[in-house]
């Protein structure tokens, strides 16, 4: 439930966030970011109690809210702080940070909150948890305050400057922004390829405990956690980076982009297998693998729809795939939830399957200009 909040949130309120965004400081955005973070994990701990469930959702609320404007926030320091043969891996390394602390999350709970029938023994462990949240959250609070910085003396790279002085002197509405991503056949592209694989990634996330179970009845939902952890650690740490310094090295963002989206669909259909047949060895190898290439998706469609839309601002663009990855991770939440419940769950994995295959052909049909990097190479 608060899972689905938080995407809820997201698609509601993107385009004020964006706005926001392109129309502050970055060090003003951060502050809203950690310090709604911050309140929201603070609201936790007067929601311990069964009856105050309220509680609990309004403080997912706010942080869900603050969550809008960290989503945004990596793609836009990269580019404002970082030279054009940088912008891909510094990308890469913002998201590298929330990817941590998703995995921390996925964990730390099954560790601190014990499993048991006392309530006493389980709101002790959820009060802990709540109070490391509080403080960590309050001292990212601060830390932002006295030590973050908006923007570099001069701009890093000349699409940056370029981006600067189309800004001052156009002052480009969102809604226009938004006509010409509609025109736009590469952003498409995006978000139908890229964004749908990592869509799917998120649904995933959400149902893992559910199809876990299914295959393995007698395992705890801590060795799910665990694997979750270990896939997001996997793909949203490691493979972030990795993809983020090739996309840098190289700069050929569809043939990228069709690995990574050929290898997740070919890792996806063994992930079913192993599932399907209850083969525990070899779900607990594959679900990492596969994480490589799906929690990787993130930073390579945000690079591209950032090369794809210039010299729109790439807060907009991220915001735009960002709405899309969550509609896809909800709908498919929807879809699979009933069809495991009332077909079957390998009904559900060929559909997961069937639709990465199809999402994984529209790249090959996107072109190769890499507007950004061409804006770069100007003298």
């Amino acid at each position: 439930m608060s899972g689905l909040v938080f995407m809820a949130f997201y698609i509601l309120l993107f385009i004020p966030a964006g706005y926001i965004v392109e129309r502050t400081s970055l060090k003003t955005v951060s502050i809203i970011a950690s310090g709604l973070t911050a309140l929201g994990n603070c609201l936790k701990l007067l929601a311990i109690s069964p009856d105050r469930y309220y509680v609990i959702l309004a403080s997912q609320s706010l942080c869900a809210i603050a969550q809008i404007f960290i989503l945004i926030i990596p793609t836009k320091v990269a580019c404002t702080w970082f030279g054009a043969d940088e912008v891909s891996t510094a990308c890469s390394i913002g998201i590298f940070g929330t990817q941590i602390g998703l995995a921390v999350g996925s964990i730390l709970p099954t560790i601190i909150v014990n499993d048991s029938n006392d309530l006493d023994t389980i709101g002790d462990g959820l009060n802990t948890l709540f109070l490391y949240n509080a403080v960590a959250s309050i001292a990212i609070f601060l830390v932002v305050i006295i030590f973050f910085r908006s923007k570099p003396p001069s701009p890093p790279s000349e699409s940056q400057a370029e981006l600067v002085t189309r800004i001052e002197e156009e002052k480009m509405s969102h809604w226009a922004a938004l006509k010409g991503f509609a025109k736009n056949k590469d952003f498409l592209i995006v978000l139908c390829t890229l964004g749908l694989a990592f869509g799917l990634w998120n649904c995933f996330g959400i149902l893992v405990n559910q199809m876990f179970s299914y295959s393995f009845p007698n395992e705890s939902n801590a060795l799910a956690g665990f694997l979750t952890s270990a896939a997001i650690i996997s793909g949203g740490c490691f493979g972030t980076v990795f993809f983020g310094y090739l996309l840098d090295r190289t700069h050929k963002f569809k043939w990228i982009s069709c690995f990574a989206l050929t290898s997740n669909t070919i890792l996806s259909i063994l992930q079913a297998v192993f599932m399907l047949t209850s083969n525990k060895i070899a779900t607990c190898i594959i679900i990492p693998l596969n994480g490589f290439y799906s929690g990787s998706m993130m930073v390579i469609a945000y690079e591209y729809a950032a090369e794809t839309t210039y010299p729109v601002p790439e807060a907009l663009g991220a915001s735009i795939l960002n709405v899309i990855i969550y509609l896809i991770a909800i709908i498919y939440v929807v879809i699979l939830s009933l069809i495991f419940d009332n077909v079957s769950y390998l009904a559900g994995y060929i559909v997961i399957v069937g639709s990465l295959a199809m999402g994984t052909f529209p790249i090959l049909w996107i072109s190769t200009e890499l507007k950004r990097r061409n804006a770069n190479l100007k003298t």
